[in-house]
């Protein structure tokens, strides 16, 4: 023992017999003691001599004296309190217990219920200290202490009394109170202004590492866990404990918000949230608050953190107090890396998103194919060596992560987007949101959509209410705090516009420049667009102004366009950046016997070959940068002639006498059929169709009109309908709740074949045109792209195979009633590329090749990280890692 302590000891003998010490923390040592005159053990803490010194002790005795008030069941009562020669002592009831640091050494992670009402137990004690204007500043395992399983918190307002009467001094010598692990950013920051929602935050932390083992933020210094918990995000507790109810995860994360506004109100508030019925978590409102939350990133702009961080990094220490010397937090430099699957090429579905990137920047998922087993979505976290599949997928188009990461929405061969949890599980259909890859979330969960057509934004609420935003912006990010977001004004004449700062209050909206773009995105104070020449730009940005602030610079000139207004890449809120850098297929012409040959030199984005009626011309579509147009190929040619001009022409079909084609393309906001006529100074023209169809349809023979797909029921896929150009009749030829899709008919226009998936798998059926009632299936083990011979005694179609997928050509015979006599495997089709809701090959009118497109590139996704650091010093002149 010190001198002063022996004083001490003396002094308190005839009150006090010290016995023995039970453990030291950063404020005081801690002795068991025997209280004399009442005869009873007590706590009789000694505040450290060098803090003492600090603070002063007559004034902290003035202030300890504001917690002998505190009466409460889960409160450590103060019995008494003083010094002897500057020595200060209190006295506390002794616990003859374990602290709840004891019990999470031991068991690691408590049971559920047992962290719930320890959790409620110390929230009602502080909601009561903070209703007498007391903050506790460091709750923390060691400080709450169980009796009978029961939790009491100590030291309630020791560190507030501290703080009061020594602050600025504490400062001047470099002193902080409070436990760097349980620290809320703010008391980090050195802030000398706290409120009850710095302990709000503390306790989200315990309850956090009572759950999961671990605190959320850890580090091997005071400055790692600091610089973390600035900076970063907690992990999702879910992946790590299943079991643990939704709505306390929710609560936890609430509790754990950066910024004080964002966390919840009152400690009572945060109690109620993780009462058993989650009154409050589970209503629609407080989920989609919660999960809007998460969707944002931190609102510290890239400045303010790096000061934080200096700032940060200046205090260190252990336990209660800590000091430290200047220096930086630890940043992960710049970097450029690639995402590589063996085997595996990103599969693009010319018109569908099929990347994204989770808001913590830590989980990517895309879509990919490859020979050994087809088409599939794949999730890979950035500190894994390996991707893992995500169950239950069908041609994951539109591909979208939650901002949580927890959901994948993709459109999954339907008309509508789905939603399933990205660990697998039932795909949940979202009728209200077609399918579009033109997807965000806003600051209150709400989610914003934009058709892909054109027609404008959509807004649907947490109460799962739609409504029209907008027809004249695409809404492509709410900005943080949720007031302001970044938007595209729609372009006339390609896929680009004028990117757009909008106030989503006032609705007022101001172009940020005049550079046409494809999409804006902000992360970390800068700006990220992409132009239509395939580069991504980055520039300091003031989200609050919508005012660029700083140079620009180009990080990168290869981002793969879509050709239908947005490219294949994805923002984080850390900064990180991914994008699939461009890639092009071949047009080839195969053989029955599977051999080949490339019909195109040049090696573009090619999309619905359909062979003209004589066999000398090929139509297919291209997405270039500058947009997407149908290009004409002539047998023996090696080169291409561009036939429409719209920049958004597609899925060409020609008409039955091979003098023209209709096509797909944008007019007036709505998706419309045009009809040209190549060689000819005929202008194409839009076709007059009382629907608006969801493929371009495929003409009937003796004029009958044309055999085309619009929306299912219920948000289902689609329906097949006769429609005749110039006429207000739509014939629904099958339309059911199940999916329907690929409708062509035969060449003599009597029958048509489809796919359903009413019996669970899509399979090929053929139907009469005639009125008769005949359902004949033709594929017994799934099929799909059906496509007729020219004598309709064929019909070809992709088999699924556990290799990827094989064409089969199946004979049919007419007599009558049609039926199948023969089912014949003609070659590997793994390699070329399929689409929806229509084939993407066609077959030579002698039935004796086709034509596909062949995948040819798109094996990886490029990362940036740091982008903000890295655009600055691009900037700066300085290269960053290729």
């Amino acid at each position: 023992m010190t001198l002063p302590f022996e004083r001490l000891a003396t002094a308190l003998a005839d009150r006090y017999r010290i016995e023995r010490e039970l453990g030291a923390g950063g404020m005081a040592t801690v002795y068991l003691a025997h209280d004399v005159r009442h005869d009873r053990k007590v706590a009789l803490k000694v505040l450290k001599p060098e803090l003492a010194a600090v603070i002063g002790a007559e004034r902290f005795l003035a202030e300890i004296k504001t917690t002998a008030n505190l009466q409460h069941p889960h409160i450590l009562a103060l019995f008494d309190s003083g010094q002897v020669d500057g020595t200060v002592f209190y006295v506390m009831p002794f616990v003859d217990g374990e602290s709840l640091r004891d019990r999470i050494g031991r068991e690691k992670q408590l049971p559920i219920d047992d962290a719930l009402r320890i959790a409620r137990e110390v929230g009602d004690a502080m909601h009561y200290a903070h209703a007498h204007g007391v903050i506790h500043r460091d709750i923390k395992p060691e400080n709450i202490l169980l009796q009978g399983g029961h939790a009491q918190v100590a030291d309630f307002g020791i560190a507030l009394a501290a703080s009061k009467t020594g602050g600025a001094r504490m400062t001047e010598t470099g002193m902080s109170l409070g436990t760097p692990t349980y620290m809320s950013p703010e008391q980090a920051m050195g802030e000398r202004t706290l409120d009850a929602r710095t302990d709000i935050y503390a306790l989200g932390c315990v309850l956090y590492e009572m759950l999961t083992g671990d605190a959320p933020f850890t580090g091997s210094t005071a400055q790692a866990i600091v610089a973390k918990v600035l900076t970063e995000k907690p992990a999702l507790i879910l992946p790590r404990r299943d079991r643990v109810p939704q709505h306390v995860e929710d609560a936890i994360l609430t509790a754990l918000e950066k910024l004080p506004a964002d966390r919840f109100a009152t400690a009572a508030e945060f109690v109620a949230a993780l009462g058993s019925d989650g009154a409050i978590m589970e209503s629609a409102a407080m989920r989609a608050r919660t999960t809007g939350r998460r969707a944002v990133r931190s609102r510290w702009s890239a400045p303010r953190v790096t000061a934080v961080a200096l700032l940060a990094a200046a205090i260190a220490g252990s336990l209660g107090w800590w000091v430290g010397t200047r220096g930086a937090s630890r940043v992960a430099p710049p970097s450029r890396l690639a995402i590589v699957e063996p085997g595996t090429m990103i599969h693009f579905f010319g018109i569908a998103r099929t990347v994204d990137i989770s808001s913590d920047g830590q989980t990517i998922v895309f879509s990919a194919a490859d020979v050994g087993r087809g088409t599939r979505l794949l999730a890979r976290r950035l500190d894994r060596k390996e991707s893992v599949e995500v169950p239950n997928t069908t041609n994951p188009a539109h591909v979208k992560l939650s901002p949580d990461a927890r959901f994948v929405y993709s459109s999954q061969d339907r008309s509508t987007m789905q939603r399933m949890p990205l660990a697998g599980g039932a795909w949940v259909a979202l009728p209200e949101v077609e399918a579009t890859s033109f997807i965000t979330f806003g600051a209150d969960g709400a989610l914003w959509w934009a058709s892909p057509l054109g027609t404008g934004t959509h807004r649907l609420g947490a109460d799962g209410r739609d409504s029209l935003w907008s027809d004249r912006y695409n809404i492509n990010q709410i900005l943080p705090g949720g007031r302001f977001a970044l938007a595209v004004e729609y372009g006339t004449a390609s896929n680009s516009g004028i990117a757009q700062h909008i106030d989503l209050r006032s609705r007022e909206a101001k172009p940020i420049f005049d550079t046409p773009v494809i999409e804006v995105r902000y992360t970390r104070s800068y700006l990220l667009y992409v132009r239509p020449d395939n580069a991504l730009v980055a520039a300091p940005f003031n989200a609050r102004t919508g005012r660029v602030t700083g140079e620009s610079v180009e990080l990168a000139t290869d981002v793969t366009l879509s050709g239908s207004g947005f490219a294949q890449w994805a923002v984080a809120d850390n900064g990180t950046v991914i994008y699939v850098p461009g890639f092009a297929n071949e047009l080839v012409r195969v053989a029955r016997d599977g051999s080949l040959r490339t019909l195109v030199t040049e090696q573009q984005r090619y999309h619905s070959p359909r062979i003209s009626p004589d066999g000398r011309t090929v139509a297919v579509d291209i997405v270039r940068s500058d947009g997407r147009d149908v290009w004409l190929h002539t047998a023996g040619g090696s080169e291409l002639t561009r036939a429409t001009f719209s920049r958004d022409g597609h899925d060409p079909v020609w008409t039955l006498d091979g003098r023209g084609f209709y096509y797909l393309a944008g007019d007036g906001g709505r998706l419309a059929v045009f009809r040209a006529q190549p060689g000819t100074t005929t202008q194409p023209r839009p076709e007059q169709i009382p629907v608006e169809v969801g493929y371009t349809g495929t003409p009937l023979a003796g004029g009958r009109g044309m055999l085309s797909l619009v929306p299912g029921r219920g948000g289902r896929g689609s329906d097949i309908v006769r429609v005749t150009p110039g006429s207000a009749a739509v014939d629904t030829l099958v339309g059911t709740t199940a999916d329907e899709a690929y409708a062509v008919p035969s060449p003599d226009g009597r029958w048509f074949a489809y796919t359903s998936d009413h019996s669970g798998r899509g399979e090929i059926y053929l139907r009469s045109l005639g009125g008769s009632d005949v359902l004949l299936q033709v594929s017994l083990d799934g099929g799909a792209e059906p496509v007729w011979s020219r004598d309709g005694r064929e019909l070809f179609y992709r088999r699924p195979t556990a290799s990827g997928a094989e064409l089969t050509a199946a004979a049919i015979q007419y007599g009558t009633e049609p039926r199948v006599v023969s089912r014949t495997r003609l070659f590997d089709a793994s390699e070329f590329d399929t689409s929806t809701p229509h084939a993407n090959y066609d077959v030579a009118p002698d039935g004796r090749s086709f034509v596909f497109v062949r995948r040819s590139g798109g094996t990886h996704i490029v990362v940036l990280q740091n982008v903000p650091e890295m655009a600055r010093r691009m900037a700066a002149g300085a290269g960053v890692p290729r």
